[in-house]
């Protein structure tokens, strides 16, 4: 019995073995750890499953794999544990006609060429990551990572809000645009001109046409242009500034989609025109006439100061005058008055009788009294007149220059007064009627005052008052 089990124990193993093996040969890896050496790193990767070949295995494993990688063993291979991975190293080629990548296990650059069957011309300058590369020392040159075949500059393009630095063989700014797969429409231009030649370190900018409008000579165009310049566009269009002509907005400012250029013409044209000069009038004493009595012995002329005006228009309508020359087209002729110095004498019927007077003159007329006159009261002069007397009604102040001084005049309402005083404020036909403090009555407005004989001194009297009122 006991041998009969132990023999059963010894089946049951041996159907193990065979059923592994059995796995193993089919292709199947279960719970196995494949190690994957890709450019000297090495992965671990935790498999289970049925995998017949190593193509299988790395695809588990999510291993991406390039035609020109080199795998050991060989990816058609069985199944192994360890598995190595050369990648094949990146290459970017430039050349005057474009770019293009390779993937390449060559060890120099001659072998490379040769493998992308290249043939280089001698006289072209050959770059690898930078460094210019004789044809002599292309085979002893490492793989690089970028060769470049020709002349080349680092340019940068500004295309609205894209912006992009390349490195590009090209020779003029426009295949330079158009090899970074830039498209020019109808109308788009580029700063500097497509056929301006490159430099290492230019920039490019493309100008995308836009519509803008145009108000010209009472017309209104709709066009489509590149630049940014409103002066630009009018040239475009035949459009020219003559003389003060401008244009707005003026050159300083950048157009932009949809705008509105209005050309504005500046014409200029003169006129005359006059303006009057004052006479002047001097005036000479008659003795044939009355005193206070004027005649114009001959007229004042006014001149005329002729004016030449230049007159500006915008488009039309007049917009700014200035005075571009001036002279005298005619003097003005000063005109002669006589005044009189004859004086005659009358008779002024009053409730006190009659009172003979030589003179009447129209004034204002005032009143104060010794309180008024700003004095204190304890001041040495309080109520005293310039000529002595004490403020009191009698007592008038005038200006010396209109009434003579202490002569005797009438007003009146008031009666008899003395030009004995003279006022701070009391200046040309303005008479200041006084009173004492108790009997005070106050004056405003005007009136006549009469001059009452005798007359005085003639140099005294003042033949040519004035005409206004204070």
């Amino acid at each position: 019995m006991h041998t009969r089990n132990h023999l059963s124990t010894l089946l049951v193993i041996l159907f193990l073995l065979l059923g592994m093996s059995s796995l193993a040969a089919a292709g199947y890896l279960l719970a196995q750890e494949v190690y994957v050496v890709m450019d000297g790193d090495q992965q671990v990767a935790r498999l289970s499953g049925r995998y017949r070949t190593v193509a299988e295995v790395l695809a588990a494993a999510r291993v991406t794999l390039r035609p020109e990688d080199v795998v050991s063993p060989p990816l058609e291979a069985p199944p192994a544990t360890t598995i190595t991975i050369q990648r094949a190293r990146a290459v970017t080629v430039r050349t005057a006609t474009g770019v293009q990548t390779y993937f390449s296990q060559q060890p120099n650059l001659a072998a490379f060429l040769a493998e992308i069957d290249l043939t280089l011309p001698t006289d072209v300058p050959i770059f690898a990551d930078g460094v210019r590369v004789t044809v002599d020392a292309l085979a002893t040159r490492p793989l690089p990572h970028t060769v470049e075949i020709g002349k080349f500059a680092t340019i940068t393009i500004h295309d609205g809000r894209q912006r992009q630095t390349v490195r590009t063989g090209a020779t003029t700014v426009g295949t330079a645009v158009a090899a970074a797969g830039i498209t020019l429409q109808p109308l788009d231009s580029t700063e500097p001109p497509p056929h301006t030649l490159l430099s290492d370190g230019l920039t490019i900018t493309v100008r995308r046409a836009f519509n803008v409008t145009i108000l010209v000579d009472g017309r209104t165009i709709t066009t489509r242009t590149a630049h940014v310049n409103a002066q630009e566009v009018l040239a475009d269009n035949g459009i020219t500034l003559i003389g003060h002509d401008y244009v707005l907005p003026g050159p300083e400012t950048a157009l932009s989609p949809d705008a509105t250029i209005q050309v504005v013409r500046v014409t200029e044209d003169f006129r005359l025109a006059d303006q009057p000069i004052d006479y002047q009038t001097i005036y000479q004493a008659d003795g044939r006439l009355e005193i206070d009595t004027r005649q114009i012995v001959s007229p004042g002329v006014p001149g005329i100061l002729r004016q030449r005006i230049r007159v500006r228009y915008e488009n039309g309508t007049a917009v700014s005058e200035t005075v571009d020359g001036e002279w005298v087209a005619r003097e003005p002729v000063t005109e002669v008055v006589g005044y009189g110095t004859k004086i005659v004498t009358r008779v002024l019927n009053t409730p006190d009788g009659g009172l003979q007077y030589w003179r009447v003159v129209t004034m204002r007329v005032t009143s104060y009294h010794a309180g008024s006159s700003g004095k204190p009261l304890d001041a040495p002069d309080y109520g005293i007149t310039a000529s002595g007397l004490p403020a009191q009604q009698g007592v008038v102040a005038v200006d010396r220059a209109i009434v003579p001084w202490r002569s005797w005049v009438y007003v009146p309402g008031y009666g008899v007064g003395y030009a004995g005083d003279t006022g701070g404020g009391v200046h040309g036909r303005w008479i200041d009627l006084g009173y004492a403090e108790d009997a005070y009555i106050p004056w405003s407005g005007t009136v006549d005052v009469y001059y009452l004989t005798p007359i005085p001194p003639l140099e005294d009297i003042n033949f040519l008052l004035p005409e206004a009122l204070p």
